[in-house]
């Protein structure tokens, strides 16, 4: 019989963390199978710092600004921050998915809510991107969002100070946030999506593009958008793939590869080689997996064998793919990463193996039997060989289909939804 668990909450942010925690552990399956996904964070964060995968659009930056500006005029004596916040930006996720039901001819936009009509979302647009509001200082508050909304008496022109560090707030010993001065707010905010959706007015996409100049200026999203040849370029990146049919490549190594030579930024331009030849040697790792896996299930050699042509394909050109395969160390790449022990010695087993041979078939048991172990290791029980080995049924083993990370991508597709609205914002005469 199978625990359960329930709770009882006496408050939305007692639900709200309940409901974080129950999304973490019902991540069950198997995750970061080998424990490499840390190095794909920290080189995310490096080049995309205060952007998520989760983003859709750059409209979601403002909306929480703007809502918790009208707090304090609008919210009841009685309401609660929590009740307030929540009602706020659930009528206002129904307004967006009104407006886009309404233009059917605009159905390929993105948007919280698409698939749940109601607007009251497993995950609110204001936890998505509550980090990306902090980052480009839309707000100015050290604590999260539940303990601005926590504290009930909050001002409003302590809301729209400038100054946090004013004489009287540090006496109240409050956590009082202040909104910037340029938050683009306009009383009218709610009526404008009414009436275009989520695009973005004039003074929206100006302040973005301002705020990302000032707080992330070795970024890729501040380069984008203060240069237009490449950003052109991190466009056509995507079609050039996709017309490529090529699926041991992505969008993100096609711009690379072709624009770097555009970064002016020197520190930017090295994180875009490293984050580019570190996706490509870590894919290596992922391929061996797939076989080592498929072939404990004696899976079909016809299929063991397409997964092994990538894995050829790979180690063959992988000199030629990498930019600055020479210069490559697995070790400058894991730097101030908290990866263990165990996981820093199976990449540099691998790098070993990958400098002292050019040929998969030489390599290929080797590596196998080390995403084995580092597997059983990372994941314990939860491991696909343990499971295997216990006589237990993986359902996503029945399909002939591709486990664990792929070539990793970053945060490429979100960046280029939110660019995208800067650029079109910029355009408008609003």
């Amino acid at each position: 019989m199978e625990s359960q668990i329930g709770w009882i909450d006496f408050s939305p942010k007692d639900r709200n963390r309940v409901k974080r925690f129950m999304d973490l552990m019902g991540m069950g399956g198997v995750v970061d199978e080998l424990g490499i996904g840390m190095i794909r964070d920290a080189m995310s964060n490096k080049l995309f710092p205060g952007f998520s995968t989760l983003y859709t659009r750059a409209k979601y930056f403002f909306i929480t600004p703007y809502i918790l500006l009208e707090k304090e005029k609008k919210q009841t004596k009685r309401q609660a921050g929590f009740d307030y916040f929540h009602k706020a930006e659930v009528d206002t996720n129904r307004i967006i998915i009104r407006y886009y039901e309404n233009h059917p001819e605009q159905s390929n936009e993105s948007y919280f809510g698409k698939d749940k009509k109601d607007g009251n979302l497993k995950r609110q647009p204001s936890e998505i991107y509550w980090n990306g509001i902090q980052h480009l200082h839309l707000l100015e508050s050290e604590g999260s969002l539940d303990q601005i909304l926590s504290d009930r008496h909050s001002l409003m022109d302590e809301l729209l100070s400038s100054d946090r560090g004013d004489d009287t707030t540090k006496e109240q010993g409050e956590n009082h946030m202040t909104v910037s001065e340029n938050v683009s707010y306009d009383s009218n905010w709610r009526q404008f999506i009414t009436d275009n959706g989520l695009r973005l007015t004039r003074t929206e996409a100006e302040t973005l593009c301002d705020r990302l100049q000032l707080y992330s200026k070795d970024s890729l999203p501040a380069s984008l958008v203060a240069n237009e040849t490449l950003w052109t370029a991190y466009k056509s990146a995507l079609e050039e793939y996709r017309q490529s049919q090529h699926l041991d490549d992505n969008a993100f190594i096609y711009f690379v590869k072709s624009s770097v030579g555009m970064i002016s930024n020197e520190e930017l331009r090295k994180n875009l080689i490293k984050a580019h030849d570190v996706a490509l040697f870590l894919h290596g790792a992922h391929i061996a997996y797939n076989i080592q896996l498929r072939s404990k299930v004696n899976a079909p050699d016809d299929f063991i064998g397409q997964v092994r042509s990538k894995g050829i394909e790979w180690l063959g050109n992988l000199s030629n793919r990498m930019i600055d395969f020479r210069g490559f160390q697995i070790d400058d790449c894991i730097r101030g990463t908290n990866l263990k022990t165990p996981t820093r010695n199976f990449l540099n087993q691998i790098q070993i193996l990958i400098k002292n041979n050019s040929d998969w078939i030489q390599i290929e048991s080797e590596l196998c039997s080390l995403t084995e172990r580092q597997e059983r290791w990372n994941k314990k029980s939860k491991s696909r060989f343990v499971k295997i080995e216990k006589g237990q049924v993986i359902e996503e083993m029945d399909k002939q289909q591709w486990l664990g990370l792929y070539l990793i991508n970053y945060r490429y597709m979100s960046t280029l939804s939110v660019i995208k609205d800067i650029y079109d914002g910029l355009a408008n005469e609003v």
